[in-house]
């Protein structure tokens, strides 16, 4: 055989091969880099918006569920409305709240030394409860102290005893009489 028709033949054959091959390689990235790339990333857009609609479809879910829970608990309570709102008003009736305890000190024989207001928020800004404090120091003896708490938290009205201090009035004679310092919470919405 002659050593040139084989070279030939060899070299030929492979270079066709290879350009066939080049070629088919630069179609097929081509067409990665225009078809399958733009398939790929909107399947991942996609599948990543799928992942965000469904947190958001749960936390939806979850405001539905609480919404339905609260109402479920205002129709339980529509006959206990009324009461509710007179417990806690939409106003501070910083007057009525005076007048509330005050009525009730006279009834009990308590003697008012002193009392003060603190930390009233007028504003309407706030959306949640708030409170008035209302500080009070008064002399009683302890049967009658026990009386005016029991009725004050019996009232509709929400008022809470934040801060009692019992001591010995020095002033008093041995009857037992008691020197009170006392923190009564009102709140309103």
């Amino acid at each position: 055989m002659n050593l040139g028709v084989i070279l030939k033949s060899i070299f030929e054959k492979k270079s066709g091969d290879y350009i066939f091959i080049i070629f088919f390689l630069l179609i097929f990235s081509v067409f990665i880099i225009f078809a399958i790339k733009p398939s790929l990333a909107t399947a991942y857009s996609l599948k990543k918006e799928e992942i965000d609609l469904a947190k958001i479809d749960q936390v939806y879910e979850e405001k539905i569920n609480n919404i339905t829970l609260i109402q479920t608990q205002i129709e339980e309570n529509r006959d206990n409305l009324p009461l509710l709102n007179q417990s806690i008003s939409e106003h501070p009736e910083v007057n009525k709240i005076i007048e509330d305890i005050k009525k009730i000190a006279d009834k009990n024989s308590l003697t008012l030394n002193k009392a003060s207001l603190v930390d009233i928020n007028f504003s309407k800004t706030n959306k949640e409860k708030q409170n008035v404090k209302l500080k009070m120091e008064v002399t009683t003896s302890f049967e009658n102290l026990k009386k005016f708490m029991t009725d004050i938290l019996g009232q509709r009205r929400l008022k809470l005893i934040d801060e009692l201090i019992i001591s010995r009035d020095k002033d008093s004679s041995d009857s037992g009489g008691l020197k009170v310092n006392l923190t009564i919470d009102g709140y309103y919405l």
